[in-house]
């Protein structure tokens, strides 16, 4: 499909040397992220300018750490901004956040649009999809419909920037949380 971009494409084959491949119970290849991953490539070379309007992401992941990490993240030339982004917040009291950014181009900081509240997912495979349609985020949790929220964002198209940066498992510069994770994922 010429709209999706998947795990394998980011990442390129063979895998960065920091990023470990195994096999699952299915015999699809799992991806484990290690601390000092570096992931990043340009955007422009994975995803059209202007950016999908209406999107999904899709992760299948097993977080082997409560800390918080980044996911998936487009980011602007500098590194400082999370265009489009998802982040796993810290585990306290048993829970943790699916954290959605969604930042227009020219923004200053990094706006965080949605937020799910959901169990700990650390040490536990799970699916997480976020769709994106017109102003509204969905989220879902192992299939299953957890919530939608309204965000604000600008009628404009948002065009990528030809020296934005596209990360799986931490920010670049943006965010200094990478993720420790096992993971499989789709962005369609």
């Amino acid at each position: 499909n010429e709209r999706s971009v998947s795990l394998l494409q980011l990442l390129g084959d063979p895998a960065p040397k920091q990023v470990t491949v195994e096999y699952g119970p299915d015999q699809n290849p799992v991806y484990e992220f290690g601390p000092n991953v570096n992931t990043g490539q340009l955007a422009r070379a994975y995803f059209k300018s202007p950016f999908f309007r209406d999107f999904s992401l899709l992760f299948t992941i097993k977080p082997m750490s409560s800390k918080s990490g980044v996911l998936f993240a487009i980011t602007d030339a500098s590194q400082t901004v999370i265009y489009v982004g998802v982040k796993l917040s810290e585990v306290q009291g048993g829970s943790q956040n699916v954290v959605f950014y969604y930042t227009e181009p020219g923004s200053q900081q990094t706006n965080e649009a949605a937020r799910f509240r959901v169990k700990s997912l650390t040490n536990k495979w799970v699916k997480i999809a976020l769709a994106v349609e017109g102003d509204v985020v969905t989220f879902y949790l192992d299939c299953e419909l957890q919530g939608s929220v309204s965000f604000e964002r600008s009628p404009d198209e948002m065009e990528i920037d030809p020296s934005s940066g596209v990360f799986v498992a931490l920010a670049g510069g943006a965010d200094p949380d990478n993720f420790l994770v096992s993971a499989f994922s789709v962005i369609e």
